[in-house]
């Protein structure tokens, strides 16, 4: 909806609340060569940021007179939106299988299989591109991700935790 895509745009265009928002991986931060990213700002504060960008133009002059009468009222539907896209993102990649969770979009268009996957799901969810370009890395909003990170090898890293050496 045109409402999702202003949403979008203002994580876009908000680089830096959006980090904090989504609350920043230490992975990306590392692979950045960057600190990780910590918010003092309440998610709300964020939330009201968007709503502003959302529903202060919108294509509704009901929505627009209702949002200026209460602003604040609208936190929270833009609350349940980002719930909504984490919900749907995570559904179309388990579709993906692990495989795919923690691949950059780039590199899941190189599988002929896979790109076609995932062109006939973007027909229902079009944002997802956008979104894994920030979330594929966050466990926190790629539920998939943690746990099919080709490169992980957890055996070695509880030995490694433990201070067990691997028997041949």
């Amino acid at each position: 909806s045109a409402r999702t895509e202003r949403l979008l745009a203002w994580c876009k265009e908000n680089e830096d609340a959006r980090i904090k928002l989504f609350s920043d991986s230490a992975k990306d931060a590392k692979e950045q060569g960057r600190k990780k990213k910590q918010s003092g700002t309440s998610r709300d504060t964020f939330y009201s940021q968007v709503a502003q960008a959302v529903f202060s133009n919108d294509e509704d002059p009901e929505v627009q007179r209702l949002f200026k009468e209460d602003p604040k009222a609208f936190i929270k539907p833009v609350s349940t939106c980002f719930g909504t896209l984490k919900k749907k993102y995570n559904e179309f990649n388990k579709e993906l299988k692990q495989s795919g969770a923690g691949k950059t979009y780039a590199e899941l268009q190189e599988d002929p299989t896979m790109k076609s996957l995932i062109n006939t799901k973007l027909e229902k969810f079009p944002w997802w591109p956008e979104l894994h370009g920030w979330w594929r890395t966050n466990p926190a909003f790629n539920h998939a991700f943690s746990t099919a990170d080709t490169g992980q090898d957890f055996a070695a890293a509880a030995l490694e935790h433990f201070a067990i050496s691997k028997q041949p």
